[in-house]
């Protein structure tokens, strides 16, 4: 009898591109905890900063290395992404995540906290509630603030949700 066939299973594969370090210690929380044991191949490129131009650029040339099922960009939405700049992620087919005015913002806004209208004041106000300048660029200290037990009630957010999605493979 011959042996039986091994049978190939398709990852689907995600490029996320964010602008900081902030973000990228976020996402690699959230990977940590939601691709385990998933058809899920999560590749994670900090484009270390700049206007929303430069990241989609950044996320651009990488996506360009390797076949990506999906290109996803984080960053603030503090300043204007150009129409040049939206026609290159509509180019790629990216989905575009924009944090207004910041990612603290997004983070306190997750937290049931009062938002403050600038970038600055979310980060302060952020500091004060969360993690610190040097705790919020390490992935382990999110799950203080953002346990996977209250998950439910951050996926009430839209946003967070649709994050979420991609982390875990399912359909947003």
């Amino acid at each position: 009898m011959p042996p039986p066939r091994r049978q190939l299973q398709l990852r689907r594969t995600v490029l996320v591109i964010v602008e900081g370090d902030t973000e990228f210690a976020f996402c690699r929380y959230l990977k940590a905890i939601g691709s385990q044991g998933k058809n899920l191949q999560i590749t994670i490129k900090n484009a270390h900063g700049g206007s929303p131009d430069k990241i989609v650029e950044f996320a651009r040339r990488q996506a360009r290395q390797s076949a990506f099922d999906q290109v996803v960009i984080l960053f603030d939405d503090d300043k204007p992404l150009s129409a040049s700049g939206q026609k290159n992620a509509h180019s790629m087919h990216a989905r575009l995540f924009r944090f207004s005015p910041c990612v603290e913002g997004f983070y306190l806004r997750l937290l049931r906290q009062p938002v403050p209208a600038t970038s600055d004041a979310c980060k302060r106000a952020f500091h004060a509630q969360g993690l610190n300048e040097q705790q919020k660029v390490d992935h382990d200290a999110y799950a203080r603030l953002f346990p996977l037990a209250q998950f439910a009630d951050f996926t009430t957010d839209s946003d967070f949700g649709d994050l979420w999605s991609l982390f875990t493979n399912d359909s947003p």
